[in-house]
Parts: structure tokens; sequence; C-alpha cells
């Protein structure tokens, strides 16, 4: 691999990695910050020309030269992100409420995402190509609706296809997950690989060694850029359409170029083009699994082909090596990602490389269906094909399903939450305008659920129990039903969920003098016309008004509590609560 490429790539990635660290927070980046980072990288330059000019101290350029190349693109990585931040701070500024994580333990980083999302390009030829793009996929979706497929056979061809995940169950999420596959779901250089394998075919193979080889070379580029910008340009499909573009301008100018090259060329561009694109999840994946295929593959191969040559002779004979090269890909792609796995999601698939050997070619097969569909459906005489290859598709996606739903059943298929610590005693009012909840833990095999909707805790907090439930607790908490208070180890909170609750003085909560209460929480239900009420019932250390109470009511009830010298904790605010018990 070229050194050069590699030291201004990692140089890019040390200037980003120190924006991060400074211009992650919500401030805006001064102006004379960019003027004078992009001043001193044109004085690097200058330096940089002048090392590399001189020939009379060679040495000495050896080592400044390099030295001052690294400063420069790692000045250059901090100005663009220092740039990306200016742009993304200023358009959340602007927004009625920007980006919040809700503040539940475990969740989902909402606003991280949203940060790596960046700001849309709203300029107007964008916007038209976009528009375009956006009209031309909601077609080809159209088209699979049309051709008689069960919803989730149609939802998964989607996604493998056209990166369209919104149908998506999140059962279908969920087993392709335990199952190791998620990255089948996600566009890359599998499906890439596919879907241009299949055109070139099609167009014969021998043109590409014709004279028609560099117009048959710019037509795949064209489609391929077109075919990623129609699935929205997520990462992994960048990632593989940039290494696919230099590896086919390779082939035409008739050069060998190493494919580690390619990768750490392809990094540097994504880099320089977007720099938060070092923080997704998604890219990083991609890069590792890429990393792992291009350096251990090959050696493998080799390896049990000198070993085992006469028996590797036999099964090529009979076109039977292809397991072995899919599990030698999916073991290879696995040992690189699998420290952001297990640091990302929490769980390893430790024997999802053997059945890749099923998957990745129903993958093949569902890939090239898809788009044999769509050249039917766009030819008035084969109209009538079209609902027999839904049939055809949905088969084969039920088909895969069976595996995966078989394989998470294996004893040992998956190590959930190996690092995972117990959750510590403590109290926590969620940030969840659904179905609100107060939740008690004593223990992680004790908890209790306090809520003013029991009957929808299943679904309302599926999320919760996903993410922090089953990895946190060993025994599912225990609801509360019918009770509007509970009390732990010296802990007491009351929920107010409607008026009634005290507005008569028949409560068996209620009590002469002020009861003193650690939270007194009002929920959905409460219209807080008798706030002044509660000061005769109660007396709390703290008042938590709930998320699902509404902003008029919430500002309402602020003023009143701050009268009564009250301290206020609004969830929809601040976030979710948390105390120690």
């Amino acid at each position: 691999m070229s050194r050069p490429i590699l030291l201004i790539t990692l140089a890019l990635t040390a200037g980003i990695v120190a924006a991060d660290l400074l211009f992650y927070e919500r401030y805006n980046v001064p102006a004379w910050l960019n003027i004078t980072t992009w001043g001193f990288s044109l004085l690097l330059t200058l330096g940089a020309a002048l090392c590399w000019r001189r020939e009379d101290h060679p040495r000495s350029n050896r080592v400044w030269f390099p030295l001052l190349t690294f400063l420069l693109f790692a000045v250059v990585g901090f100005a663009r992100y220092a740039s990306y931040a200016d742009d993304v701070h200023t358009a959340w500024q602007q927004m009625r409420r920007p980006p919040v994580n809700r503040g539940n333990p475990d969740e989902f980083d909402y606003v991280r995402w949203r940060w790596i999302q960046g700001v849309e390009d709203t300029t107007v030829w964008t916007s038209r190509l976009k528009q375009r793009a956006l009209t031309l996929r909601a077609s080809l979706l159209q088209e699979y609706a049309s051709a008689e497929m069960d919803d989730e056979a149609q939802s998964i061809v989607a996604a493998v296809t056209l990166a369209d995940r919104s149908q998506l169950s999140h059962a279908t999420r969920d087993l392709y997950s335990a199952a190791g596959a998620s990255h089948l779901l996600a566009l890359s250089g599998l499906h890439l690989s596919i879907i241009v394998g299949f055109f070139i075919t099609l167009l014969q193979g021998r043109l590409v060694m014709s004279r028609w080889r560099p117009w048959l070379g710019a037509a795949v580029l064209v489609f391929i850029w077109t075919f990623a910008f129609v699935a929205g340009l997520p990462t992994s499909l960048v990632r593989a359409a940039l290494m696919t573009s230099l590896f086919l301008v390779d082939l035409l100018m008739q050069r060998s170029g190493q494919p580690l090259h390619w990768l750490v060329l392809t990094a540097f561009v994504m880099l320089l083009l977007r720099p938060v694109w070092l923080f997704d999840v998604g890219a990083q994946l991609s890069f590792a699994a890429v990393t792992g295929i291009i350096t251990l593959y090959k050696r493998w191969y080799l390896g049990i082909r000198a070993r085992w040559r006469f028996q590797c002779y036999a099964l090529e004979r009979w076109h039977l090596m292809w397991p072995i090269d899919l599990l030698l890909v999916s073991l290879a792609a696995q040992l690189f990602t699998l420290p952001l796995v297990a640091c990302y999601f929490h769980r390893i698939p430790l024997i999802a490389p053997l059945f890749s050997i099923v998957y990745i070619p129903l993958t093949t097969v569902l890939v090239i269906g898809a788009f044999v569909l769509l050249l039917l459906a766009s030819l008035p005489f084969a109209a009538c094909i079209v609902p027999w290859m839904g049939h055809i598709l949905s088969w084969f996606v039920a088909a895969q399903l069976a595996v995966m739903q078989v394989e998470v059943r294996l004893p040992a298929a998956v190590v959930n939450d190996f690092w995972s610590r117990k959750a510590q005693p403590q109290v926590i009012v969620y940030h969840n305008w659904h179905c609100p909840a107060l939740h008690v833990i004593a223990a992680p095999d004790r908890s209790w659920l306090l809520s003013p909707a029991p009957d929808s805790i299943t679904s309302g907090l599926r999320r919760i129990e996903e993410s922090f439930w089953r990895r946190r607790l060993t025994s599912p908490p225990q609801v509360l039903t019918g009770r509007k208070a509970v009390a732990v180890q010296g802990f007491t909170a009351v929920m107010i969920d409607n008026n009634d609750d005290f507005a008569s003085g028949t409560s068996s909560l209620t009590s002469p003098n002020p009861k003193p209460v650690d939270v007194l929480w009002l929920t959905r239900g409460f219209t807080g016309t008798r706030l002044e009420a509660l000061s005769d019932l109660y007396s709390p250390r703290l008042l938590v008004l709930d998320a699902s109470l509404s902003p008029v009511q919430r500002d309402r009830l602020r003023r009143r509590a701050s009268s009564l010298g009250w301290s206020v904790w609004d969830i929809d605010v601040q976030g979710a609560l948390r105390l120690k018990l």
C-alpha cells in the first residue's frame, strides 16, 4: 500500500477527532478560527513545498516533509469538521426545538445520530436531484407493491435493493440482528457487486476486454452512482461505490492496483467530503469488514489450497468451492467487526459465518430477482409475469427467515451482554409520552413499575425493555396495578394522574398534616387547576412533571410550584429523572 495516502488519511482522521472533541458541544465556532486554520494550512503547504524542492538537505527533508504534510492534512481535517459543526449548530439554533435525547438509560443517542446526518442541502439543483431520486424510488417501490408480495417480503426486498427500511417491522429487525445478518439489510459492497455483476453478465463478459471497454466502464460508473443516489447515499454504499469506481478505473487503465490502497483512498475521499462519517457506525463496520476480507481472506484461501490441494481441485471440478469461499469471507469480516459489534450492540453472533453459506446465496437471488421484476414491470407484454415473480421472491424471503429462526434457537448461537453491568438501586421516571412510568429498582431481580396506564406497558415501553431491562435486570419489573404510590427502602413516590386523587380529600393517601414524600409525580390526566390543594396533603422533596402533560400545563405548573417553594423536575425539558435509591 502507498504510504503517502495512508499518512494523509491518518492525519485527516487525527484532525477530525480533535475537532469533534472541541466542537461537538453546542456552541458556535468562532469566525476567526476558520480564517486562522486555513491560513495555517497555507503556511504548512508552502513549508512542505519548500522542503520537497530543496535538494541540499535530503536527510532533513525526509523528516520535515512528512511532518509538515501530516500537520497540513490534520489542519484540513480540523477545519472541515469545524465548518461542518458551524453549519449544524446554526441550523439547530434556527429550529423551534433542536434535537435532544430523552435521557432514558441505555437509550439510542438520537442527538449524535442527527449530528452525523448533518444539515440537508437546500440548494436548488440538489433539491431537484433529490426530489427526482425520491420520485424514482417511490415508483420502484410501487412496482414492488403491485407484485403481490406479502408485506414482510416486500419490506425486506425494498431494504436490500433500495435501502428503504421504513416498512421493516421491529420483529424482523431483531431477527436479523440476533442472527448476525443485519448487514444484509444495509446496502453495501455485497449488494453492489451482485447488481454490477448481473448487468455485466447481461452485457456479455467479452465486452470487458473489447474496444468498447471505456464505454462499458463509463456506463457501469453512471449506473453505480445513480443507484447509490436513488438509495439515499448510505455510507456503506458510498464506500462500496467509491471502491468499485476505483477498481473500474484501474481496470480501464489496465493497471493492477492494491485493494487496501483503494480502501484507504476511499476513506480519505469520504472524510474529506463529510468528516462526520468517521463516527458513523455503519461506515466503521463497513470499513472494518472490508479490511478483514482484504487482509485475511487471500491468506486463508491460499493456505487451504496448499494444504488440501487435491480436495480443492475435486471441489472445483464439481463447482462446490463456493461454500468455503463464503465461509472464509464471512469469518474474515467478522473477526475485524467483532470489537465494534460487541461495543455498539452488546452481542456476538458466534455461528453467523457458518449460516452465511445460506444467507448470501438467498440474498443474491432476492437482489437479482427484484431487479428482474422491475425489468419485467417496465415491459407491457410481461406484466402478467410480475405477480409470479412476487410470489417467488416471497418464498425465498420466507426461506431466509426460517433459517434465521433456526439459527437463533440453537444453543450458544448468540452471546448477549457479556460485559453489561447490572442495574444499581435507583429510581427512574422515564421520558415516555405514550406510556408514563416510574421505575423503582431495589435490585436487579426486584423492581416495581408505577404507571397511570399499566395495560399499555408492554407496547409503550418495549424499546426500554429491549435496551435496558433485558440487559440490566435479571427479572422483569412488577407492575403495580390499582395503586397510586410506592414505598421501597425508605423512598416514597406518589402518582397524581387526575384531580379526583385529592380534591375530595377521600384518597387513602391523604392525611391531616402534609405528608412528606420524596417524589410527587404529576402525569397526564391532571389538569393543574388545584395544585395549591396538594400543599395541604403532601410535602414533596421534588415535584416531577411528566412529559405526557401539555406544554401549557407544564408551564403553569412550574410557576405555581415556584410560588409554593417546591423544587421541580420537568421531564420534557430536563430528560428522564434518575435518583439513587
